[in-house]
């Protein structure tokens, strides 16, 4: 007997914890997840590592490495990201740039994902995306990034591809430590996804941010402490069906930011 599966799926979003794409004084090694675009406002060095259990499920356990520096006019993003358990595995590996030309920042990004099921051979996708980010104003800044499909299929009754998907986004800067930022992402098959956030930066050490992502009514809330060079992130996702997404991050940095 033969039925219809997913053999393809989108690999753990992280929306939540990257709206400082949008901002030049509060963005992370994270950020370029969101618009590549934003590497071209870093300089410097940073690294950080995500450890997150999606749904208090240690099957569903995600953890993930980032690295950004500058180049030039511009800056380099490398991220991996390895989910899921011996059953049901995938790895993906993020190669993106963004660079400066004035008010003005574009970006590029290259993506490969491999599925791999249990007593299945693995499934390899490739995509690319292409971004912008403009500054309206000193304290306004938005952009956008479209990501497209460029190989792997998965299933041979109803084939799959890895999916379109468009992202846009704004960010206010109130102060150089209050950020008020919304995301809307627009992916092929799934209901548009608008997420709005609040981020704020006190005394230069301690830090938090709250949201929501309005297809699932899930609100999250991030909080955090800075020292130095390194800084702790401790957040979690709330769905109401199926419960606490809880995430932890380490983040280095031996950058400034540029005006």
């Amino acid at each position: 007997m033969k039925g219809m599966a997913q053999p393809y799926h989108l690999q753990s979003e992280t929306a939540y914890i990257s709206a400082g794409a949008y901002s030049t004084h509060l963005n992370d090694v994270f950020s370029f997840i969101c618009n590549p675009a934003s590497l071209g406002n870093t300089e410097g060095f940073s690294c950080g590592i995500l450890v997150e259990r999606k749904w208090m499920l240690k099957e569903l356990d995600n953890y993930a490495v980032a690295f950004s520096g500058s180049l030039g006019r511009g800056g380099l993003g490398v991220l991996f990201q390895q989910s899921g358990d011996a059953n049901y595995d995938e790895q993906s590996l993020e190669l993106a740039y963004g660079k400066n030309i004035g008010k003005v920042e574009i970006g590029i990004r290259f993506n490969y994902l491999r599925d791999k099921a249990l007593g299945y051979p693995g499934i390899g996708f490739g995509s690319t995306g292409i971004s912008m980010r403009f500054h309206v104003s000193k304290k306004l800044i938005t952009g956008w990034e479209i990501g497209i499909p460029v190989f792997g299929k998965a299933g041979e009754m109803n084939p799959e591809k890895d999916p379109q998907l468009f992202k846009t986004g704004f960010g206010y800067e109130y102060t150089e430590n209050l950020l008020l930022a919304i995301q809307i992402v627009k992916v092929t098959g799934l209901p548009l996804n608008v997420i709005p956030s609040i981020e704020y930066h006190y005394d230069e050490h301690f830090f938090f941010s709250f949201g929501i992502n309005s297809n699932s009514g899930s609100p999250f809330f991030k909080s955090g402490w800075k020292k130095n060079k390194l800084s702790i992130h401790i957040y979690t996702v709330y769905e109401t069906v199926l419960g606490f997404s809880p995430g932890l991050m380490l983040i280095w940095e031996n950058k400034k930011k540029k005006e």
